[in-house]
């Protein structure tokens, strides 16, 4: 999509845009952190690291690797923008990919370095309101069971203190 996969918030830019256009890119993957890689993660993505360098964290990278390979899947889902693009560091960015037919989907959501927010509430999209669904956030493991009308209705509330960081959260439809 891009040669310039260095810096994190062009690449969400990246994605923001393409998503609602193109189905299926790529783009090289070198971050260690949760905010950089998944900044990176798109349907397909290819590993950059410099295999010279023996000392780097390869554990971290696996990690990562292996986040993306258990959302992978949902990159082929409906694509909702839930905020408004935007190229300053002061804000938050986030988008869903739906997967009505499954019951399940993904956000991705990033608190940039500058933003002076902690939480952020975003309005989720193609969810069945009596529905009941399980959101795991995939960094911390926390889970929790919500309602498709509160989730759609006031929305999910993200809560990210530090800054930058990034926020990747799956749903799935309790049956």
């Amino acid at each position: 999509r891009s040669d310039f996969i260095i810096q994190p918030e062009a690449q969400q830019n990246h994605t923001y845009g393409i998503a609602s256009w193109i189905p299926f890119y790529g783009t090289g993957a070198t971050g260690f952190d949760p905010y950089t890689y998944q900044s990176q993660m798109c349907p397909h993505i290819t590993s950059g690291y410099d295999m010279r360098i023996a000392d780097q964290d390869w554990p971290t990278a696996r990690r990562l690797n292996g986040l993306w390979r258990e959302v992978a899947d949902n990159y082929s889902g409906d694509y909702y923008p839930l905020t408004s693009y935007g190229e300053t560091n002061d804000i938050w960015v986030a988008w869903q990919f739906d997967r009505p037919e499954r019951g399940e989907g993904m956000v991705q959501a990033f608190r940039r370095p500058d933003s002076l927010y902690e939480a952020a509430r975003f309005v989720l999209h193609g969810l069945e309101p009596d529905a009941r669904y399980t959101v795991t956030e995939l960094n911390s493991g926390e889970a929790r069971t919500l309602s498709g009308r509160a989730l759609m209705d006031p929305g999910l509330l993200v809560t990210l203190p530090a800054r930058p960081s990034a926020a990747l959260l799956t749903y799935r439809k309790v049956r």
